[in-house]
């Protein structure tokens, strides 16, 4: 397999954990490129799930049962507002979204996943219907327009993007596009100005977009920004020293982190980069982590903060015997899952600590995603092979990932479109966003949404890898807290 072939399909594997996570990738995972993972093939990290450390007794205890998350299936029609044909793709009966969806069969043919999830438009079907058999959005029956995507082609993503947007003229994009081809997410929210509520967020997509745009987990520019509080919250900050290393190929995040560790005043005594790569020029990148080692002996650091794929560093940490010495952190959960093949003894991980949100386990054990997503499936036609996460092996289709991931992602529309009101525009659906500081969505027990912060997830703890879990794996080091209280 020539190089740049191998890379791409790194590259689409990195990504395509993320997404397996929803929001946790959520997601997201939501959940899936990284300006703050670092999705840098120098390290060559296969991620998977980052949240495949199983502790659900671990999760906060939100009473999810108890939490009001979405009442339209209890509206009266005498409490409804007044319906008009408000904004593009809105009527007085009806609101009309796109809803994008990943080529899983393209995936599997070219060797990046080894399983599809189900039949998706099915699930999302399904999931609509329930939805508009109960009232649907204030009185407004969803109307779906449905398009699948190539992960590996920017033509063919903007080709499912000016459907929707265009020919279509719908309200609002759900799902978005990920992977290789994530910047299409500006074709909806900058060139169409559609409201889009997934993809993966980036700061430069967020600052260009002329639309609404959240998800429902958070995006990897977020990650530090959540390991950080984390840390701060559980007193780990106090009185650290802290050295910044990393991938050249992660250089956009190296400044942020800086700023991020300085903003909570801490300090910061040292940084550096490597250039080389550790597939094509091991021995180099050695050289370069060697002398970068020596850098934080001589800087008095107690901590280093890791950011982009971590596994170059950890081995140059190590090779230092820096790894036994020093609090050793990384904002990749991702990548610390996934060690890579220049990585032998993954024991010389040990003790790094990185964040993550719910695993699956805990997702699909929610009272509220069980409820409100996998009953409805369960109940339909569609034939889908509901089990619990951990029991699909690989190569079978996994329909918890679409079930999970697109219930999110309809119901934060939802929320937000009926705290929009019946008056539903661009306008009041932003205004109704920025005003959820505190709600709930499946599998996700903690959330908000604020003008600085356009993803929901808030739900998140400090993981600590360890090299006897599994095949290796961060699991979870404490109770999970509200990283953005």
């Amino acid at each position: 397999m020539n190089s740049r072939r191998r890379n791409l399909l790194r590259l689409l594997a990195v990504l395509l954990s993320f997404v397996l996570i929803a929001a946790a990738c959520g997601d997201d995972a939501d959940d899936t490129t990284a300006d703050d993972t670092g999705t840098d093939d120098t390290d060559d990290s296969d991620t998977d799930d980052m949240d495949d450390a199983d502790d659900s007794d671990d999760m906060d205890d939100t009473d999810t049962d108890d939490t009001d998350t979405d009442d339209t299936d209890d509206t009266s029609t005498d409490d409804l507002p007044e319906l008009t044909d408000s904004f593009t793709g809105v009527t007085s009966t009806t609101i009309t979204v796109g809803i994008a969806m990943l080529n899983f069969e393209e995936l599997v043919s070219i060797g990046a996943s080894s399983e599809g999830w189900g039949d998706q438009q099915a699930v999302w079907q399904t999931l609509i219907d329930d939805l508009n058999a109960n009232g649907g959005v204030l009185g407004r029956e969803i109307v779906p327009v449905y398009e699948f995507y190539s992960p590996i082609s920017p033509e063919d993503a903007t080709r499912a993007c000016t459907v929707m947007t265009e020919d279509n003229e719908v309200f609002a994009v759900l799902g978005g596009f990920v992977g290789p081809v994530v910047a299409t997410n500006t074709c909806v929210t900058q060139l169409n100005s559609t409201i889009l509520v997934g993809g993966n967020q980036s700061p430069d997509a967020l600052a260009a977009s002329n639309a609404p745009y959240y998800q429902p987990g958070s995006p990897d520019f977020a990650l530090s920004t959540i390991l950080l509080n984390l840390l701060d919250e559980t007193g780990r900050l106090e009185g650290a020293k802290v050295f910044v290393m990393g991938g050249n190929a992660d250089a956009a995040n190296h400044d942020p982190v800086i700023e991020l560790l300085s903003d909570r005043g801490v300090e910061v005594v040292g940084d550096n980069m490597y250039l080389a790569n550790d597939i094509e020029d091991t021995a180099a990148q050695d050289d370069e982590l060697g002398i970068i080692t020596e850098q934080i002996k001589q800087s008095g650091a107690t901590a280093v903060f890791i950011h982009g794929t971590p596994s170059a560093s950890i081995r140059g940490l190590a090779a230092a015997g820096l790894n036994e010495t020093l609090d050793i952190w990384t904002n990749n959960p991702g990548g610390l899952n996934n060690l890579g093949e220049t990585i032998t003894d993954k024991s010389i991980a040990d003790g790094v600590i990185t964040s993550g949100g719910a695993d699956d386990t805990s997702i699909f054990d929610d009272p509220l995603y069980q409820s409100q997503c996998h009953d409805v499936v369960a109940a339909s036609d569609i034939g889908a092979d509901l089990r619990t996460p951990q029991a699909y092996e690989k190569g079978e289709e996994n329909w918890f990932n679409s079930v999970r991931r697109y219930c999110q992602h309809l119901d934060l529309f939802v929320q937000i479109a009926t705290n929009a009101g019946g008056d539903l525009t661009q306008e009041t659906f932003q205004g109704a966003a920025e005003a959820m500081n505190d709600f709930v969505l499946p599998g996700m027990p903690a959330a908000s949404l604020s003008a600085e912060k356009p993803y929901a997830n808030d739900l998140y703890a400090l993981q600590e890898y360890d090299s006897t879990a599994g095949d290796g794996v961060a699991v979870p080091l404490g109770e999970f807290i509200d990283a953005f209280t």
